[in-house]
């Protein structure tokens, strides 16, 4: 009977955590390291979101602007690192550089006041957008490089649990101390998380480092060669990356359009730096449980018997609902601004919890079928100039809404047309990756490991894993 009860037990976290025995420990360092990432992040995005507000929406309108353009320099200029360098030697560069920067902000925090002050809070706020996905899309083409694709199916869902967790506690840390102690004891214990999230990728390489992953994955322990701008030609020439592009600008103009709307509700709510920290840091704590809850039990099942279409088609569905019932609630007679914005935290913590439990683990692994170089040099440049590019276009379409004053209603006008293109492009980048995967996309590259096997494709349920 204990015999039975225990095999029953161990089949249940099996259908939840779905990890082989041989995998787990680079599963729980590689979920270590996202940890450590979105843990230092989320204790930096409040600072970084309070600052942007401190003046008037137009300035943070030309912010996003300015951001766009800065992140195709970082990108470009990572590029020519990864060119030079090999795995080991420039995710940890990338990441480091990172930390000296915040201890550039500390002393500026420390020695400015006044306009210049405000000034180098909107530095920080340009330059946190840049590197929030920056840092993030290296982790996941790092992922991609330990992982093949038939177990980022299976695991970067219980990976990203990792990364969830640490958001969590970074936004509890903020919610409970942001008036208790000074941004600059934030942004230091932020730089000591990324230090330990640079201990894990070296640990996982070493984990990896075995003769058949040093021979799939070069990078591991030479340059990836080439030039700066491979990852931008690369971009150019392949329709299945520009396909993820237009996917990813797509997403960021629907999440620009939400965060000007929360932007407006927390400024109507609070005019003090420190309560507008509070504010934003309650919401990222209760989108992140959200997203712990459906990580666990929802997109693991999703992606394995519905397939990677329809968990990418999940977030157009949302958009489109959320706005249309915000637009519906704010049009009811003597309704309150607290309901308006009551409605509005559940459809933004629903949205973040799609985009980043659901949707996050389905998207990376279209890129586990391009080749080392294109991960390290073409994925950032979709991730985040793509993205923010995406932002920039977000922005524009806020702007001529607000400009011809139909508010949510215009919002929800603007979710239809871009749900129904955003949900058809799910579906055709499901379709080229199952073609990239099965090796009959004449284009592609990549090297299949013969011995491994493609569980169901692209668009199917998945089966068995290796």
């Amino acid at each position: 009977m204990q015999e039975s009860e225990s095999t029953s037990r161990s089949g249940l976290v099996a259908r939840v955590i779905p990890v082989e025995p041989s995998e787990w420990t680079r599963v729980l360092l590689s979920g270590g390291c996202f940890f450590f990432l979105l843990f230092g992040y989320f204790l930096l995005r409040p600072i970084r979101e309070a600052m942007g507000v401190q003046r008037s929406m137009n300035d943070l309108r030309w912010l996003f602007l300015i951001t766009c353009g800065v992140s195709l320099i970082v990108t470009l200029a990572f590029g020519g690192v990864v060119s030079r360098m090999d795995r080991k030697r420039f995710i940890s560069l990338a990441y480091r550089v990172v930390m000296v920067c915040l201890l550039g902000f500390i002393i500026a925090r420390q020695t400015l006041d006044g306009d210049q002050l405000v000034y180098s809070g909107y530095v920080f706020y340009v330059w946190l957008s840049v590197v929030n996905l920056f840092i993030t899309s290296v982790f996941w083409a790092f992922m991609a490089d330990v992982w093949q694709l038939d177990q980022g199916k299976r695991l970067y869902a219980t990976i990203g649990i990792g990364g969830t967790l640490g958001a969590i506690l970074g936004s509890n840390f903020v919610w409970w101390l942001a008036e208790q102690i000074p941004a600059w004891v934030q942004i230091s214990i932020a730089i000591v998380a990324f230090e330990c999230a640079v201990q894990c990728v070296r640990l996982i390489d070493r984990r990896s480092e075995t003769p058949v992953q040093a021979q799939v994955n070069p990078a591991m322990r030479v340059p990836v060669g080439g030039q700066w701008v491979d990852g931008m030609m690369a971009m150019v020439r392949s329709p299945y990356l520009l396909g993820i592009g237009l996917y990813i600008m797509l997403l960021a103009i629907s999440n620009t359009m939400i965060y000007f709307t929360q932007a407006k509700l927390v400024v109507d709510a609070s005019d003090e730096l420190s309560g507008r920290i509070a504010l934003f840091a309650q919401l990222d704590m209760w989108t992140q449980v959200a997203t712990l809850l459906v990580q666990l039990f929802v997109t693991a099942h999703i992606i394995k018997r519905l397939g990677i279409g329809v968990a990418l088609a999940l977030l157009p569905i949302v958009t489109l609902a959320g706005f249309a019932l915000l637009a519906w609630v704010s049009r009811i007679e003597g309704v309150q601004g607290w309901q308006v914005f009551a409605v509005f935290a559940t459809f933004n913590a629903l949205h973040r919890a799609t985009r980043y439990a659901v949707i996050r683990p389905a998207r990376e692994t279209l890129f586990s079928v391009v080749p080392t170089g294109e991960k390290y040099k073409a994925k950032p440049i979709v991730d985040v100039f793509l993205y923010r590019g995406g932002d920039v276009a977000g922005t524009g379409v806020e702007r001529a809404i607000a400009g011809v004053g139909l508010g949510l209603v215009g919002m929800a006008m603007v979710a239809v047309p871009l749900a129904v293109l955003w949900g058809g492009l799910a579906f055709a980048l499901a379709r080229a990756q199952h073609r990239r995967a099965s090796g009959m996309d004449e284009s592609n590259e990549i090297e299949l490991n013969p011995t491994s096997t493609i569980p169901g494709g692209a668009l199917g349920p998945t089966g068995s894993t290796t």
